[in-house]
């Protein structure tokens, strides 16, 4: 494990500054690394660092040859690199630049713990993702995506409430009037469908969740299923604009599109160093937060 692609993102205020000092690290510690070439002038730009010795190269060139992925940014970061990397089945390690950082493994002062890798001391933490498509009234496949958090079902920029059903594994379990729903996997648990009142999950859960936003209705809840069963949302299109958003990206649905979710074969992990449990990991960033 020593090719390592190092990934920044530079809209965060610290992330540059905090992946030239990573850099420098891994080429003291006789890392191979990799940047894709869209990032060379924000690194070197005003820096008095030694980059000559960094691959500097396009980024789908990278993916297939390295070993591990560095995301220097926060959770939606490495959402971000989620897609590529389980495609060619690199783990990432997360250097944490955001607010919460529930996926982030170390912390900017940490970067040292890095040397861990290259010695094989690390374990890896496996997520299941969601693969979402999007099926016209013909039947016809019109989009698709991989997603590691969730799928989310929402109404546009508009007061009115949408009409939507939800059926898992051909029943249907409610038909709704409100915001929306999330389907979430365990990883997605502690991101939008836990502020929408949804259930955390430990991430080696093999479930999903469904959450409901702003349900107009008494008895319309959250509920856990297993992430072999297969989701589909009919929402109503007709009288207003609704999106799905697969991880944050977004799709506009048409008049009799319908939303099918399932497990994906791809597994995304993430690297794990310090060797600190899930719920020790919740306690201390949710209380973070308060």
């Amino acid at each position: 494990m020593k090719k390592v692609m190092v990934q920044p993102n530079p809209l965060k205020p610290n992330a540059v500054r905090v992946s030239r000092e990573l850099i420098d690290y891994l080429l003291q510690e006789d890392f191979i690394v990799m940047v894709a070439e869209e990032f060379r002038e924000q690194l070197t730009a005003d820096s008095d660092l030694d980059f000559s010795a960094v691959r500097f190269t396009a980024e789908e060139e990278i993916y297939p040859v390295c070993d591990f992925i560095m995301v220097v940014g926060g959770d939606g970061t490495i959402l971000r690199t989620a897609k590529p990397a389980s495609q060619y089945g690199k783990p990432v390690l997360g250097v944490n630049c955001g607010t919460v950082g529930f996926m982030s493994e170390i912390e900017p002062n940490e970067l040292r713990l890095v040397r861990q890798v290259k010695e094989d001391n690390f374990t890896l933490d496996d997520r299941i993702m969601l693969d979402i498509t999007v099926q016209n009234s013909a039947g016809e496949t019109v989009f698709s995506s991989v997603a590691l958090n969730d799928g989310v079902v929402a109404k546009g920029f508009f007061n009115r409430e949408i009409q939507m059903a939800v059926v898992v594994d051909g029943q249907e379990v409610f038909s709704f009037s409100g915001d929306g729903v999330i389907i979430a996997t365990p990883t997605g648990s502690t991101a939008y469908s836990l502020a929408a009142g949804g259930p955390i999950m430990a991430p080696s859960s093999q479930c999903l969740s469904v959450t409901p936003i702003c349900p107009h209705s008494l008895t319309v809840q959250s509920f856990v299923i297993s992430a072999d069963s297969e989701v589909t949302i009919l929402p109503d299109c007709r009288a207003h604009s609704v999106f799905l958003s697969p991880d944050g990206d977004t799709y506009e649905l048409h008049e009799g599109d319908r939303v099918i979710l399932r497990k994906s074969e791809r597994i995304f992990s993430l690297l794990r160093i310090k060797g600190r449990g899930f719920y020790e990991i919740i306690r201390q960033k949710l209380s973070d937060r308060i």
